[in-house]
């Protein structure tokens, strides 16, 4: 039963792994996409748009 539990928790740690590089390379992948590495505040582009007229 010991290696049951040694199975789970080096499945998860290795699962935790992959889900953080993936996460990364699309976080890398979305702003070279939209062509700026810039932090984009939304909510304040979402002002100026929605006042604007």
């Amino acid at each position: 039963m010991t290696w049951l539990w040694i199975g789970v928790t080096v499945w998860m740690v290795c699962a935790a792994v992959v889900a953080a590089v993936l996460g990364r390379v699309a976080r890398r992948a979305d702003s070279e996409e939209l062509g700026s590495t810039l932090h984009w505040d939304i909510d304040a582009l979402d002002h100026e748009v929605h006042y604007e007229n």
